[in-house]
């Protein structure tokens, strides 16, 4: 008799996207779990780092793991639960904690393969060729193609565009693709890798507006700094909404989700998935009725690995929104302030964009570094060096704890390293709240986790600088 692992590996069953690798999991559930959830290359993060890179990903956190366990136990018991209920129930938190009545879900690996579903339910949607018109890199991750219209989210010298700039160039791009014969599905980011946002949600309403029946949009909320009310705003006005488990929320690589809004799939008889999409997506990741409308098979039946990395994903961000807004608020400013102090008291520090827009909502936080003649340093091996402090740099005896930032950006001709709060960090503060501690013991560990990191960023320049 074949064992629940053995049985996992059936090939109706996906456990990872095709590049993880293919060898059979350990024998142990744990090691078995772990073998779903991460690549090769990935892993539990230490508790002793320090995880400020929440704008691209941290460390899964002991409460994540904990409810991917309990999933996992669940589904190879001796009672497994049935895997449609599963995935049927994974969609059914996203769309209660996100939603808006009549919403669908859709589950993918990745971002960027949630933008192409999009693309392509847009494409059947709206029935002509469809031109994908979005945030030009850096400001959003990924690359649309070397013929694919962008708008710019910054100046060629890397300073913010004004929003009327912006929503005009978005709508300028619409009008050319239309007046070419094709439709348009336009990606507005909610919140860029940098913390920038465009067109408005109302140029993007006045766009849809002018060319009935020829636009539609996805708000581009990847980043995750967005309040509940506000995604079902967006799907209350007709907007899709493209969310990530892998970066703010700190579940692990390759979890993101694509709400639907309201009466969008009825407007679907057929679609198709581009080859590179339908290689990986699984039947379950799907609602029911639009599972069969596709025109040819999915991969596979279930990507266990899918589901799990979201039931991650999902136990910090329950948590993060049953904490009060005010809680969170509070937090989120603390971490501001601090950030701040930090940088006016490190010269070699400099924060891009400071006092451009509403900073009292500010949430990933671009840093450059220069030297003492006012060049800029490398970021890459900057860096490597607050990852792995141990590593001996020229004369400099390293010390301290890893620091994990977010990854360089390019900002005009430079490029920062980015500071980002995430839902763990916050989850952590509000949990020691609850023990009884006063908000200011709460937030303690997070202040002396920014102390150790500036100072070892400020001594790792200082070294450079030499």
């Amino acid at each position: 008799m074949k064992s629940r692992t053995q049985a996992l590996q059936h090939p109706v069953f996906s456990t990872r996207a095709p590049e993880r690798r293919a060898d059979s999991p350990p024998a142990s559930s744990r090691a078995a779990l772990d073998h779903f959830l991460f690549a090769p290359h990935e892993r539990l993060g230490s508790a002793g780092d320090i995880w400020l890179s929440g704008c691209e990903g941290v460390a899964l956190s002991a409460r994540g793991h904990a409810a991917a366990e309990s999933a996992f136990a669940g589904l190879t018991s001796g009672a497994a639960r049935p895997l449609p209920q599963w995935f049927e129930d994974l969609r059914g938190r996203l769309a209660a904690m996100f939603g808006a009545p009549g919403c669908e879900v859709v589950l993918a690996r990745s971002e960027l393969e949630a933008e192409d579903i999009f693309d392509a339910l847009a494409h059947a949607a709206l029935g002509r060729p469809v031109v994908r018109i979005a945030a030009a890199s850096p400001e959003r991750a990924g690359d649309s193609g070397p013929d694919a219209p962008t708008f710019a989210l910054r100046d060629r010298y890397g300073l913010p565009r004004e929003a009327d700039a912006i929503n005009a160039e978005a709508a300028r791009l619409a009008a050319d693709a239309i007046g070419q014969g094709r439709d348009v599905a336009l990606h507005l980011a909610d919140c860029s890798e940098s913390g920038l946002a465009g067109p408005t949600r109302a140029a993007a309403e006045a766009i849809a507006a002018s060319f009935p029946g020829r636009v539609m949009v996805l708000i581009d909320s990847r980043q995750m700094r967005c309040a509940p009310q506000h995604v079902a705003a967006d799907l209350d006005a007709g907007f899709a909404v493209l969310l990530s488990g892998s970066t703010f929320a700190g579940g692990p690589w390759g979890a993101a989700a694509l709400l639907l809004p309201p009466g969008f799939a009825e407007r679907i008889e057929s679609f198709a998935l581009p080859d590179p999409v339908a290689a990986r997506s699984a039947a379950m990741d799907w609602p029911p009725h639009l599972r069969d409308r596709l025109r040819g098979e999915f991969s596979a039946l279930a990507d266990l690995g899918l589901g799990l990395r979201w039931e991650c994903a999902l136990a910090e961000l329950e948590a993060f929104f049953v904490v009060a807004p005010e809680l969170r608020a509070e937090i989120a400013a603390a971490f501001a302030r601090e950030i701040r102090r930090h940088l006016a008291g490190t010269p070699a520090l400099k924060l891009i964009d400071d006092g451009w827009g509403a900073e009292e909502s500010r949430a990933i936080f671009p840093i450059l570094t220069f030297d003492e003649r006012g060049r800029p340093l490398k970021t890459e091996p900057l860096r490597r060096a607050l990852a792995e402090p141990g590593v001996r740099r020229g004369g400099w005896a390293a010390r301290g704890r890893p620091v994990h930032v977010g990854a360089p950006l390019r900002i005009g001709a430079m490029k920062a390293l980015r500071l980002s709060l995430s839902a763990p960090l916050v989850n952590d503060v509000a949990e020691r709240m609850s023990e009884g501690r006063s908000f200011a013991a709460a937030f303690q560990p997070v202040a002396d986790d920014l102390l150790e990191a500036f100072s070892l960023w400020s001594e790792i320049a200082a070294v450079d600088s030499n």
